[in-house]
């Protein structure tokens, strides 16, 4: 079961925006190698983010602003998604290899 009680998770909005990690990476609550980040824009700078945590369950959904060098991917079903992340676990190694490219190539 998912936890969105503890707002240590958002820590990783900040090592995402400074580009300091490669995810997954060391969750903020647990400290174990399981941590991940996503964001989809559905306006000119906003959009949502997910970050959670697959080893502890901790998670966080929100709008936020995106950040401009974001680019969306294709292969993500947002009807699918929800507050809590259960389909982007799903899709986590997909999501962490396309985090690290744009992370890459900015």
């Amino acid at each position: 079961m998912w936890r969105d009680d503890n707002d240590d998770i958002e820590k990783l909005w900040r090592q995402f925006i400074i580009k300091s990690n490669r995810f997954p990476c060391v969750c903020p609550i647990c400290g174990k190698i399981s941590a991940h980040v996503y964001l989809h824009r559905f306006k000119e700078n906003k959009g949502s983010a997910w970050m959670w945590c697959s080893e502890c369950k901790n998670c966080s959904h929100g709008t936020m602003i995106i950040p401009t060098w974001w680019c969306d991917d294709n292969f993500i079903d947002l009807s699918k998604t929800a507050s809590h992340p259960d389909y982007l676990e799903s899709k986590k190694e997909s999501i962490d290899n396309y985090v690290n490219g744009i992370l890459d190539n900015i």
